[in-house]
């Protein structure tokens, strides 16, 4: 293999708010990042979903992926967030005369690698990942990545392997992304393999913690020394007169995905019960496909709860815009039908036609065949900051009750977000292989986004009982941000259209040095220019 430099831009070009510039050197999309004297250079796009990282935010020597919050390090391209499982290229610079060199290869940059190899002779440790979804991919690669060298037996429900689950409401329900396009990780069986992953499909009928036991549905056993709960969370079921029948469904797996597609394929008219992120998710793709959609729900407003009135009612308006009719303030009496689904029945005695009906009211954690452990009232399994729950058993995603380092000591919370999922699948393996961390080392902060016609909305931080919403913009006619502040302190922002400065808030919520309420009432903040001044 050869090397060469290219000349890639004068430094000059490195200027701005946030020192980045991307150029094409040798075929290849380059990010160039100067801070300070230090000039850097790596893959200009995140592996994740090819966004474009000069649009996102810079803060020390961290990058964030405007789209989905991956953050990477500019230094040598190492991943240091998810959703993205790998790192960036990087390559070697100088500068010379106020110009910037880059040393390429000759040859295309390798595919990812894994992050670490067989595991090592002689450690007899076993490691059980109970959950082959977003959390278990990442814990199972990052327990490698920290070197563990014991077995680790990965056990999910599904054959299909570890895979989007976001898109399914999303890109996949709208036809925008096909089955294959799922997988976290091409020819998953060969990647788990070259890690020395033992994938395994079953279901487990009962985890003993202080036993350290498995069993399964087929009677087997597993013992383990530790062990990673990360078997998400289970749809609620609608409570009504026909709920079971053909043509009702709920989303949450690929197979709940492609039975609602199959039947969408002859529906005319869809209706979906909940203004859930998931519900109106699926209501979007949905109307996508030409469907006729009307959404039920008990709240006045879609997410008023949430996210407020202002930004709800302009999230309805965007799909009253793209034609979805809303039914807010009602509740459903029954479902109608001959063996198959015909109408949905309000409580004020409203019929609605329907040969389609999508149930989206919640979740609840998948923890019933837990024992040994401290529950939450909804069933989430309570952890400490290192996401431990006792007995050397730690836990993801949604079936985790977790502290929240800036909520403030003793508030534990619950978040149903698939890239909280992935951060602390992270989290637990480098706990499990004797890297002990906590939330607040790790800088945890809670990010997700949803998409609706053509709009990735952004919500980053957590934010429950607030004093006050702070708008910069107008949610009706965006960009627009609006804050969620408690206490006088920023907790949350939610926005559309304003990734950098979302990107940026990331950063500046972990280090916390997010603008204080006064400031952001007193007008718009550059949010990005802050985040890369702040360390450099």
């Amino acid at each position: 293999m050869a090397f060469r430099e290219h000349p890639a831009a004068p430094l000059s070009a490195l200027g701005g708010d946030t020192g980045l510039h991307q150029v094409e050197v040798g075929g290849r999309k380059i990010l160039l990042a100067r801070r300070g004297e230090d000039v850097f250079a790596m893959g200009a796009l995140c592996p994740h979903a090819q966004a474009p990282l000069v649009e996102g935010a810079v803060c020390g020597h961290r990058i964030v992926c405007p789209w989905h919050q991956s953050v990477f390090d500019l230094r040598d391209g190492r991943l240091l967030e998810p959703p993205a499982l790998d790192g960036l290229p990087s390559y070697p610079v100088r500068v010379a005369d106020g110009q910037v060199f880059v040393t390429l290869s000759d040859e295309d940059d390798p595919p990812p690698t894994p992050p670490a190899s067989v595991p090592s002779l002689g450690d007899q440790a076993t490691v059980a990942i109970i959950g082959a979804g977003a959390a278990g991919q990442a814990a199972a690669e990052a327990l490698r990545a920290e070197g563990f060298g014991g077995r680790v037996v990965m056990i999910g429900r599904e054959e299909f392997p570890p895979y989007d689950r976001t898109n399914l409401s999303k890109m996949f329900l709208s036809g925008q992304a096909e089955r294959d396009q799922l997988p976290l990780r091409p020819d998953a069986d060969a990647f788990f393999a070259s890690l020395g992953v033992d994938r395994r499909v079953g279901v487990v009928t009962r985890l003993d913690a202080p036993a350290k036991t498995l069993a399964f549905a087929d009677g087997s056993t597993l013992r383990y020394t530790g062990a990673l709960l990360a078997a998400g969370a289970e749809p609620t079921r609608l409570d009504v007169p026909g709920a079971d029948l053909e043509g009702v469904h709920v989303l949450r797996t690929l197979a709940d995905a492609e039975a609602i597609l199959a039947r969408a394929e002859r529906a005319k008219r869809a209706v979906v019960i909940g203004a859930s992120f998931i519900g109106l998710e699926a209501a979007s793709a949905l109307r996508e496909r030409k469907l006729a959609v009307t959404v039920i729900a008990p709240e006045g407003e879609p997410f008023a709860k949430i996210l407020g009135e202002q930004v709800g009612r302009s999230l309805r308006a965007w799909h009253e815009e793209h034609g979805v009719e809303f039914r807010l303030g009602a509740e459903v009496a029954a479902i109608e039908g001959e063996g198959a689904v015909a109408a949905v029945r309000l409580k004020d005695g409203t019929r609605i036609e329907a040969d389609l009906v999508v149930v989206g009211i919640g979740v609840r954690p998948a923890t019933d065949f837990v024992h040994g452990v401290s529950r939450a009232k909804d069933g989430g399994i309570e952890v400490d900051e290192r996401l431990h729950a006792g007995h050397n058993l730690y836990v993801a995603g949604d079936a985790a009750t977790f502290p929240l380092p800036f909520l403030g000591e003793g508030q534990l919370v619950r978040i149903e977000h698939w890239r909280v999922a992935m951060q602390h699948g992270r989290l637990a393996a480098r706990n499990l292989a004797g890297r002990t961390r906590t939330l607040e080392e790790s800088g945890f902060v809670p990010y997700f986004w949803t998409y609706h016609f053509g709009r990735r909305y952004n919500y980053v931080g957590h934010a429950e009982k607030l004093d006050e919403i702070i708008l910069e913009g107008d949610p009706e006619k965006p960009p627009f941000l609006a804050h969620y502040v408690r206490g006088g302190k920023l907790r949350a922002t939610f926005g559309f259209g304003r990734e950098a400065d979302m990107a940026a808030l990331h950063e500046l919520l972990r280090l916390g040095q997010a603008a204080p309420a006064e400031k952001l009432r007193a007008g718009p903040v550059a949010h990005a220019r802050e985040a890369a001044e702040l360390l450099s």
